[in-house]
């Protein structure tokens, strides 16, 4: 079975936690955040703040939940191999979520990042 439970995978998940609290703090409730941005770079779509916020949490909870159903009803013959690729998968993943809550949290708060720019 894969654990879930890493020091990696713990510290990943708790950073976004954090950025996540941090833009709840820092950003005024009712205004629209970035979701999705095109390949130049600009804005494709937003979403209110509690929901944009939230997204990366959410999906996060589900895939580390989908994971877990995963590796404990999978069979015995593939259960090595999944692992093998899950171990390595759930921290990118969960790094990719955070790069993605943090664009989210500096373009909500008006701090530039380059490359990614309001429509």
């Amino acid at each position: 079975m894969v654990e879930l439970r890493t020091p990696l995978n713990l510290a990943l998940v708790g950073l976004l936690l954090a950025i996540t609290v941090a833009g709840f703090f820092l950003i005024p409730a009712g205004l629209d955040l970035p979701i999705r941005w095109g390949l130049d770079g600009h804005v494709t779509a937003t979403m209110r703040r509690t929901w944009a916020l939230l997204q990366m949490p959410i999906a996060t909870a589900l895939i580390y939940g989908i994971v877990y159903l995963v590796t404990t009803r999978g069979t015995a013959q593939t259960r090595p191999s999944t692992a093998i690729v899950l171990h390595w998968a759930m921290p990118l993943l969960t790094a990719l979520f955070g790069l993605v809550q943090l664009l989210i949290v500096l373009t909500g708060l008006g701090i530039a990042v380059p490359f990614f720019q309001p429509s």
